[in-house]
């Protein structure tokens, strides 16, 4: 951690730096995506820093990791605000999202958060800024696809651990698929951790007969319930909620994930040099493509930088988020509204060749 807050610091040494909390899952628990976004969010706030900060100051990024479980996330959530950082990007995930938020509207604190997206967080008054679209949408375009492509009979995995995602998003694609004449043939819940049974669950998908078979979840355990489908002999067409479209479903994958259907807050054929420029700063320095964790915290961090340079007296940094946008981003103009809400376009992939391909 003192070592990401000096990285921040080398290139901008003027004034008392301002402090940006990051709350997101440790990688070693298998949160790839918050993995990437702390990367993003750190290419973000060294670039600033390259160009002056923010009215002269450093931005100084402060890490916190944490598990799924509440209490931890609260208590790695009191952590970042008793060091007075200025807002938050983070958490991940809507469970830990719907945990902390009390804690940072009591302290007036803002979390602006890549991903989470639980209905609860949207369409209020608080001190959370939603990044990613809403989730009844994205579910209506995933049955809208289906539907589509003739998959009519869905057999659906979800995992409870992020029940604040996964319940609202099957509930919201049953409603859809059966507005279009489709059903879900099957719903089988699963907790995400080291006592997954992913052989389990595939066995009860393929007992019941369907078009396709769509698991909402992390990738990691969309890889590893693809692996299962497969090895019990089945061809079934796969499909996995926007969750699952990390690098994890490709790296765990394999073979068995090639075809699967799934989609991105962020156009991977994107040809602009902002963009270009950070998948090439991003490659050098991690080694891998940037997935939609690192774009979106970057874009939180853009956000709140440029808020905050167009603050007017007096405002505090909620009030300038608000009022002060559309915001520059990585690939969109980011416009919030005075929920603290932003629809991001989807855009759906497909696995090929091990990477994620517009679908066409």
């Amino acid at each position: 951690m003192v070592f990401l807050a000096a990285a921040a610091l080398a290139a901008c040494n003027g004034g008392t730096p301002v402090r940006i909390g990051f709350l997101g899952g440790a990688a070693t628990q298998g949160f790839s995506v918050s993995e990437d976004g702390r990367n993003g969010a750190m290419l973000a706030v060294e670039e600033l820093n390259r160009a002056g900060g923010v009215h002269g100051r450093p931005l100084e990024l402060v890490v916190r990791d944490i598990a799924l479980d509440k209490d931890h996330a609260q208590a790695m959530a009191a952590a970042l605000l008793s060091a007075r950082v200025r807002a938050v990007v983070g958490p991940f995930t809507s469970t830990q999202a719907l945990a902390v938020l009390p804690q940072a509207d009591a302290a007036g604190t803002l979390l602006v958060s890549p991903t989470a997206n639980a209905p609860e967080l949207g369409g209020r008054d608080d001190h959370f800024i939603r990044l990613n679209g809403a989730l009844a949408d994205s579910a209506r375009a995933y049955a809208e696809l289906l539907v589509g492509r003739g998959q009519r009979r869905v057999a659906v995995a979800f995992d409870q651990a992020n029940a604040a995602y996964s319940g609202p998003w099957l509930s919201a694609f049953r409603i859809s698929l059966a507005a279009l004449g489709g059903q879900v043939a099957a719903e089988v819940a699963y907790v995400s951790g080291p006592a997954l049974s992913s052989s389990a669950v595939a066995r009860a998908l393929l007992r019941h007969p369907s078009d396709a078979l769509l698991f909402i979840g992390r990738g990691a355990d969309a890889a590893l319930l693809a692996q299962q489908v497969r090895k019990q002999g089945s061809a079934v067409p796969l499909a996995a909620a926007e969750w699952a479209a990390a690098d994890a479903l490709l790296e765990l994958g394999g073979r068995a994930v090639e075809g699967l259907l799934t989609a991105l807050p962020y156009d991977p054929s994107d040809r602009t040099a902002r963009y270009q420029a950070f998948q090439r700063s991003y490659r050098a320095r991690y080694e891998r493509e940037p997935g939609f964790g690192a774009l979106g915290s970057y874009d939180a961090v853009m956000v709140l930088a440029q808020a905050m340079e167009r603050a007017e007296r007096g405002e505090s940094l909620k009030e300038a988020v608000l009022r002060h946008g559309p915001y520059q981003g990585l690939q969109r103009a980011i416009a919030i509204d005075r929920f603290g809400d932003s629809r991001p376009p989807l855009h759906f992939v497909v696995v090929e060749g091990g990477a994620f391909v517009s679908l066409r």
